[in-house]
């Protein structure tokens, strides 16, 4: 990867759920290569999300033999990113005492209550920015002390996993801003741990890594990690950041005021600030950006993809047509509800998120207003126009604290969609601006590899020289916008009722 004539460059790793995808950056910003490897979680319960460290590092190590060999570069340093909330327990040797628990596990239902107990719910808030829940990391320390107080006995540091193979690679207890501040741990206005959360968890600070800003070398690659890896020795390691401040930093949020949205898969909001966030209510959590920031963001936790759900369970031959005509049923499905009218007839659909306008959860999706004349499109229509008002719920309640971003970027497949854009863009009251490729965390990674070792002077040259393709706006359509403000209110007071139901 060195040489003379060869471009300069720095590498990005994103260490996902169940893929880890690596990207080589250039200094003039072009992606040089990029190469993923996948390795799905060990789902060895219902909730449960697992893996074992060891496989994590082969994924790493088997991307950086790829990337090697695709190109030769004049590497500069490496940053990591990765997905937020999971936990890799280590002895005082540096080995794993446990499989990790990831982002996305479920276990500690009974630990979050406790927190809330040992810490109310607004202290908890007020101090880390954080609601308390079972993927937060500090109810998975509690589980584990709760459940296997042998392994937790032997546990003498806690990493989140892209700085396991921070650690593996320079033998440095490491983390970032942006990482630290989602594990309920942290202090999110001084943006370092919080002694009174310590305390009330009863957990000495010496178990967690040193913090550093996201574009800060970290460490450097040891002897033996780069015996085990191939990468050069003393190579500088930048902190790296979370998966979603490395996306929001690759689509360009590096400064100011902006927001950043995706929908399908998942779903969620994401306004940045320069100033600590305060007094935001549920569901709005806060966390720390790439770049000395701050993220306000509402996540809608979608168990299943609804557009995918409703091709597969409720019209799989349909669906099976759809493939072997050469269509993605999702895009099918997509096509089918342009030609449903605005409204689909009066037809609404609730999705099953937590909190989606009315404060409470609703254990279950309903649509509202079936009749017999509403068919596939319809229905297609009513989720795709539901899944938006959940959003401009959020948007619009960010207003209370917030000033809203004079444009929103988005993500997901409702930014490749000629049907979708144009009904979120009303919805939202915001023109948007899709992301050619979604949510990007390993170029984000990569930027702030740049930033850290100079490549970059700052982060508005890295987004200047090597922010994602962003396409031209959807501009709001003021007749639609209307319409829509219209039929939310029926849609807001449909999912209040769904939520008392659940109660």
């Amino acid at each position: 990867m060195v040489g003379e004539d060869r471009p300069r460059a720095v590498l990005g790793i994103d260490v996902g759920r169940g893929k880890t995808t690596g990207v080589l950056l250039a200094e003039d910003g072009r992606i040089l290569a990029r190469t993923a490897v996948e390795h799905p979680p060990q789902r060895t319960r219902p909730g449960h999300a697992e893996q074992d460290p060891e496989t994590i590092w082969s994924a790493f190590r088997s991307v950086v033999v790829r990337l090697k060999s695709s190109v030769e570069v004049d590497l500069r340093g490496l940053a990591f990113a990765g997905e937020a909330g999971g936990l890799v327990f280590l002895d005082r040797a540096g080995r794993p005492v446990r499989p990790a628990i990831l982002g996305g596990d479920r276990r500690a239902e009974p630990e979050a209550k406790e927190l809330v107990q040992r810490l109310e719910a607004e202290r908890l808030y007020a101090a880390t920015g954080r609601r308390a829940g079972p993927c937060l990391p500090a109810a998975k320390i509690l589980w584990l002390a709760a459940n296997a107080p042998e392994d937790a006995q032997r546990v003498a540091k806690l990493l989140m996993p892209k700085d396991y193979l921070l650690f593996r690679l320079t033998g440095e207890y490491a983390t970032d801003a942006s990482d630290a501040s989602v594990s309920g741990l942290f202090g999110i206005a001084e943006r370092a741990w919080s002694d009174a959360v310590l305390a009330a968890l009863g957990l000495a600070s010496e178990l967690l890594p040193e913090v550093f800003e996201c574009g800060d070398v970290a460490g450097r690659v040891s002897v033996a990690g780069a015996a085990e890896t191939g990468l050069p020795e003393g190579l500088p390691v930048v902190a790296g950041g979370s998966e979603l401040a490395c996306a929001a930093l690759a689509a360009g949020l590096a400064s100011g005021r902006g927001g950043l949205a995706w929908l399908e898969p998942g779903a969620g909001i994401l306004l940045r600030t320069e100033r600590p966030p305060r007094s935001i209510e549920e569901p709005f959590e806060a966390a720390c950006d790439a770049t000395g920031g701050w993220h306000v963001l509402a996540v809608l936790p979608l168990p299943i993809s609804p557009l995918r759900w409703l091709a597969e369970e409720v019209a799989p031959e349909w669906a099976a047509a759809a493939r072997a005509a050469g269509a993605e049923p999702e895009e099918a499905l997509l096509g089918e509800a342009a030609s449903a009218p605005a409204g689909a007839g009066d037809l609404f659909y609730l999705p099953a998120v937590d909190g989606s306008g009315s404060g409470r959860p609703a254990a279950r999706a309903a649509w509202v207003g079936l009749a017999p004349g509403h068919g596939r499109p319809a229905l297609a229509r009513s989720m795709i126009e539901g899944l938006g008002h959940a959003l401009a719920e959020r948007l619009e309640r960010s207003r209370a604290v917030l000033l809203a971003p004079e444009e929103l970027l988005l993500a997901g497949r409702a930014a490749t969609s000629e049907v979708w854009r144009p009904i979120l863009a009303a919805q939202l009251g915001l023109p948007i601006r899709p992301l050619e490729h979604g949510l990007e965390p390993a170029r984000g990674a990569a930027m702030l590899a740049g930033i850290g070792t100079g490549l970059f002077r700052d982060p508005r040259e890295a987004v200047a020289r090597a922010a994602q393709p962003v396409a031209a706006p959807i501009p709001v359509d003021g007749a639609m916008a209307a319409f829509y403000a219209a039929a939310r209110a029926r849609w807001r007071r449909a999912i209040t009722a769904l939520a008392a139901l659940a109660d």
